[in-house]
């Protein structure tokens, strides 16, 4: 990830996508890239997969997101970005979950 944030973005774009049509995840799924981490997917909404390039912070948009949608599950191990998506009503779960939810 470290050395390759653009491939890693696109092999895990592409994970998602597969896990999406599979029927393991629910669309829509929301992916919000900050950083380096945008080089690695343009903006688009494919295969119920959107794909978010966050302007500044990716923490801020994944709470702006989550405070304008209902019922929405955010995947996150960052405890501050928790709580605030928590205070929205959104659900949490860790990386570990959606690691589990995958297709290789």
């Amino acid at each position: 990830w470290w050395r390759d944030r653009a491939g890693a973005t696109r092999r895990f774009l592409e994970r998602l996508r597969t896990t999406v049509n599979s029927g393991r995840l629910d669309p829509p799924v929301t992916l919000v890239l900050e950083g380096r981490a945008r080089a690695g997917a343009d903006e688009s909404d494919v295969d119920g997969v959107e794909v978010v390039h966050a302007p500044g912070e990716g923490d801020d948009t994944i709470a702006a997101i989550a405070a304008a949608h209902y019922g929405v599950v955010v995947v996150t191990a960052d405890r501050r970005l928790a709580d605030r998506v928590r205070a929205t009503d959104a659900e949490v779960v860790g990386p570990s979950w959606l690691l589990d939810q995958l297709v290789d």
